[in-house]
């Protein structure tokens, strides 16, 4: 028997993966919390491709121009707590949690977490 590996992506789709994001950043631009280091983003929906860009291609997707995404360089100095970025895994956990199967979410939600655990490794100060 031949195992096929299914890279998350082809699991999930682009337009999911688009939505998910689209959604999210809806939900953070709302949150009390988060809401201020989200709305004054100057060019929003540029923002969201690259960040539908980064977790496609995390997720083992191709793309003809991928987007270059510095995550730990993005967010020096943003005044990113332990506290906000447990709100932000919260709020992703939930985004995921309403548009996919719960294994599908959870998978994403693994791959978030590592983001959150990178940031916290060299971003959050205190």
């Amino acid at each position: 028997m031949v195992r096929k590996l299914e890279p998350l992506c082809d699991k999930i789709g682009y337009a999911r993966v688009a939505a998910v994001v689209h959604d999210f950043y809806e939900r953070l631009r709302a949150d009390p919390e988060l809401g201020p280091y989200f709305t004054g983003i100057p060019d929003k929906a540029a923002h969201e491709e690259k960040v539908i860009g980064y977790w496609w291609l995390a997720m083992g997707g191709r793309m003809q121009e991928p987007p270059f995404v510095d995550m730990i360089g993005a967010h020096q100095g943003r005044g990113i707590t332990n506290r906000l970025l447990d709100r932000w895994l919260e709020l992703f956990g939930a985004t995921v949690d309403a548009h996919l199967e719960p294994e599908l979410a959870e998978q994403w939600r693994q791959m978030a977490t590592a983001v959150g655990d990178k940031l916290r490794a060299n971003v959050v100060r205190g």
